[in-house]
């Protein structure tokens, strides 16, 4: 029984100390009156100095707590009577104040979702690829980092590398000449300078360039419309093409292989196939000088100068071959005959045929052995006889045995300037041979201005 009321005891002490305590720590008052307090609790009352305790049961030992607000020194009164167990009072209100504004927690911070002093913005996540970034700022081009709408950032103003400044990845057609790009123009225009791959323009890409190429059909093949130098195909660009043309040895030799024309040469075309046709007049006659065959029926040609002599005013090429003609007939000489005389319209070389057969004066004295012999700037014999087998009178053209050409050894034209006007007689100039000449000078030896006062004979050659 005395042990339950001991326990009761310490308990109860101990109860009422830590409730001084709480006190002490919440809103502790000094109150500096050096008396003991007198605590009205129920029955229980307190006497200065006293330490026992009456009420309930007498003579059982009370232990009371020290009062940790007492400043006397002395030791704290023991109350008597029933204890109702509440905290022991002064009456007095507490002095200390706690401030209801004060709050307590960590510093700002970027990322705390709050736009603080020195950010852009906050939206308080770690997503560096949306419009705020994760240093708060706001995403822009050239941060560095990918933001919304960019497919790229690599944080410099480069165009030359794999991210072009406006953060787009680089590519064939923006307007910037990356790695591996020729050329980058920005637009898909093929027909410029620059491709729309990226590639500078050039013959053979299959894209016609304006103003540079007149065709591209992006092959190496010649004989189609388009040449590899990207250049329509034509007769006489020496480049055979297929389907349209027969032959193309890229000349105008007419005695060869291949026609100007380019078609093949063939007996009966009009043109002397040279080493292999004797004549070629073009007809079906034969007895006409040129057999069908053309085979000639002639064992030579004649060639003359004329007896009359004739100002510039000749009637063109037409009129100084019917003058031969006339000529011819006059010294009882077979077949037809042109004048070797050249202007804007024709040449020896063009008009005439270029013969197998020997050329020979009327007496049958030799003067080339063939057109080759004849036109190799060195004649066996000058002509210097006339179709009547007599020589040739003098005359005031570029000398005394002056004859009316403009040209050169090589059967063709000398100079346009030396053709009277295409023989009309009009002005202008002629340039002359020398019928006692044997190198080129026979056919080129003068020019003078005498188209209307000069008077000067011409060259015949037999035809058919």
């Amino acid at each position: 029984m005395d042990i339950s009321r001991n326990s009761l005891v310490v308990f109860s002490g101990s109860l009422a100390q830590a409730a001084v305590m709480i006190v002490a720590l919440g809103g502790c008052s000094d109150r500096g009156t050096g008396e003991t307090g007198t605590t009205d609790a129920g029955s229980t009352t307190g006497t200065t100095g006293s330490s026992s305790e009456t009420g309930g049961e007498t003579g059982v030992p009370t232990s009371e707590p020290v009062d940790p607000s007492s400043t006397t020194g002395e030791p704290a009164s023991t109350s008597t009577g029933t204890s109702t167990g509440e905290l022991p009072s002064t009456g007095e209100p507490s002095t200390t104040d706690v401030d209801p504004t004060t709050t307590t927690g960590p510093d700002p911070f970027c990322g705390d979702g709050t736009v603080d002093d020195g950010e852009v913005c906050d939206d308080g996540n770690q997503d560096d690829g949306d419009a705020c970034t994760n240093a708060c700022q706001t995403a822009v081009c050239g941060d560095g980092i990918v933001g919304p709408g960019e497919m790229c950032d690599d944080g410099d103003d480069d165009e030359t590398d794999e991210c072009t400044s406006k953060c787009a990845l680089a590519s064939c057609g923006d307007g910037v000449v990356q790695a591996g790009e020729d050329c980058d123009d920005g637009d898909q225009d093929d027909g410029d300078e620059c491709l729309s791959t990226c590639a500078l323009a050039s013959c053979g890409d299959g894209v016609v360039q304006a103003g540079v190429e007149a065709c591209d059909d992006g092959d190496q093949d010649d004989s189609d419309e388009c040449l590899a130098n990207c250049t329509p195909a034509a007769c006489g660009d020496g480049v055979l093409h297929v389907g349209v043309e027969e032959c193309d040895d890229g000349d105008i030799d007419n005695g060869d292989d291949c026609l100007s024309s380019c078609m093949t040469a063939i007996c009966g075309d009009g043109q002397v196939h040279f080493d292999v046709e004797a004549c070629d007049d073009g007809n079906d006659i034969d007895g006409d000088g040129c057999n069908n065959d053309c085979t000639a029926s002639l064992p030579h040609r004649f060639v003359f100068v004329t007896s009359t002599l004739q100002t510039g005013e000749l009637g063109g090429l037409a009129g100084a071959d019917a003058i031969c003609n006339e000529r011819a007939a006059a010294g009882g000489l077979p077949g037809t005959y042109m004048a070797w005389l050249s202007d804007d319209t024709g040449s020896p070389s063009t008009r005439m045929v270029q013969s197998l057969v020997p050329y020979v004066l009327p007496d049958l004295s030799v003067v080339a052995d063939d057109w080759k012999d004849l036109t190799d700037a060195t004649l066996s014999k000058p002509i210097d006889m006339t179709e009547l087998k007599l020589p040739p009178p003098p005359n005031n053209g570029c000398g005394p045995s002056a004859v009316w050409t403009n040209t050169n050894f090589n059967g063709l034209q000398s100079g346009s300037q030396f053709n009277c006007a295409n023989w009309t007689g009009g002005t202008g100039k002629s340039a002359f041979g020398r019928y006692n000449g044997v190198d080129s000078a026979w056919t080129g030896a003068c020019a003078g201005n005498i188209c209307k006062s000069g008077m000067a004979a011409l060259y015949c050659v037999q035809q058919t």
